[in-house]
């Protein structure tokens, strides 16, 4: 039984960290994007002067 909970343990381990690894995956390529203007509908870099 203790075999059982120690591979119970180390799957909910691997699966943890694939989560992690998806989240930030998911969160950089939202950053990389241009956002979409919510004045104009425009595409404009983050901190770009608004023209």
């Amino acid at each position: 039984m203790t075999v059982l909970y120690g591979l119970l343990a180390l799957g909910v381990g691997i699966a943890a960290g694939l989560a992690v690894l998806v989240v930030d995956e998911f969160r950089h390529e939202a950053r990389r994007r241009i956002p979409r203007c919510m004045t104009c509908g425009e595409l404009h870099h983050r901190h770009a002067a608004h023209r």
